[in-house]
């Protein structure tokens, strides 16, 4: 057994420690390696909170280390033509199981479901927070730009963003969804959230022609709306201001009762895209007009999680060249490095954040 320090919780149940661990060396291993940023994300939060029944312990243990977003530093590694030894790479989050999706490299789409699959820091597998790690090749992505540093870490919530693209691209082949130019310029993409998941959308959904919108129920701290405004991007306090003729509607909340709000504003053969998950989100009680409405205009709402290989190298790809056109304001994407001991950033969000990350080394 190798005794390390790691960040961990108790899933489903919650709570939250930085304490040794005891975890066993692999048999077998391509390459060891240490952690360089780890990011926070409403998913790690909410495990610690206790509000995620989907999340569990590895098999036969009483606790689960967290962290799933996360930036390594190769220590050692076999001979190959990929990776070598201080090279930054990206982890795969979801491990295959043996379904046709996971066995041809997709198991963001697994069939089966859990137990046939994991998610390391979330479903069975143990997360990245913690001293060190063993893992193979195939499930390592090298960090290719050397300018990009930390900004890296971004990867792992960017990528279920290139996932979710992918989606829009297969689901809006049902009607035509561009305009008459070809182009989605002038079509409205409105993001229900203004964390870091929902500022990656944002960006993406610019690059790509979209006249984006971000809202929320409150308004903004002046370092976000300065990160939108770069980038070109509007905030809505929809309690003031409710956007309308929507034509793609991403949610990063979670919450039903929002959702539905908007729903209502999306227009013709309109797509939501549903990525945000909150298990204690209080219900909402969907009536016959709710039902009317998305049957009687072809909206077509998809949930999108996890994301493949693909979209991992397509992440570091747009952050790139995000980091190219705009290097002050993706620096300014990660608004506070915490320490692994400061495990109150789990319950309380630092004011004005954007995207916490725990420093490792």
């Amino acid at each position: 057994m190798s005794e390390q320090k790691a960040i961990v919780t108790d899933a489903p149940k919650g709570g939250v420690k930085y304490t040794s661990v005891d975890l066993p060396e692999p048999e077998h291993y391509d390459a060891k390696l240490s952690p360089v940023y780890i990011g926070i994300c409403g998913t790690d939060r909410g495990e610690v909170a206790g509000a995620l029944s989907f999340a569990y312990n590895p098999e036969g243990q009483n606790f689960l280390v967290l962290g799933h977003e996360a930036l390594l530093r190769v220590d050692e590694v076999k001979d190959n033509d990929y990776i070598k030894k201080g090279d930054l790479v990206v982890p795969l989050v979801r491990r295959p199981g043996k379904c046709i999706n996971c066995r041809i490299g997709r198991q963001d789409n697994c069939s089966i479901g859990d137990p046939d699959k994991h998610e390391a820091g979330i479903t069975g597998l143990h997360g990245f927070m913690r001293d060190v790690l063993y893992d193979d090749i195939e499930y390592l992505v090298k960090v290719e730009d050397p300018d990009l540093g930390k900004i890296a870490v971004l990867t792992e919530p960017l990528k279920n963003v290139m996932k979710a693209f992918e989606v829009f691209d297969v689901v809006s082949k049902r009607s035509i969804f561009f305009g008459e130019d070809s182009t989605l310029i002038g079509k409205r993409m409105v993001i229900i959230g203004s964390g870091s998941e929902a500022f990656l959308y944002s960006f993406a959904g610019v690059d790509r022609g979209f006249d984006v919108t971000m809202v929320n129920r409150h308004d903004e701290t002046e370092n976000k709306l300065k990160m939108m405004d770069e980038f070109g991007v509007s905030f809505a306090n929809y309690l003031k201001d409710m956007p309308e003729k929507i034509d793609l509607l991403v949610d990063t909340s979670g919450d039903p009762a929002t959702v539905f709000k908007f729903i209502k504003k999306v227009n013709n053969n309109g797509i939501v895209i549903l990525f945000g998950t909150n298990g204690k989100a209080p219900g909402y009680p969907v009536d016959g007009e709710d039902i009317d409405y998305i049957v009687e205009r072809n909206i077509t709402i998809a949930g999108s999680v996890d994301a493949a290989k693909i979209h991992y190298v397509q992440a570091l790809q747009s952050l790139s060249n995000w980091n190219r056109r705009h290097p002050d304001a993706m620096k300014n994407m990660i608004t506070y490095e915490a320490k692994p001991s400061e495990t109150n950033i789990f319950f309380q969000k630092p004011h004005g954040e954007i995207k916490t990350v725990i420093k490792w080394q």
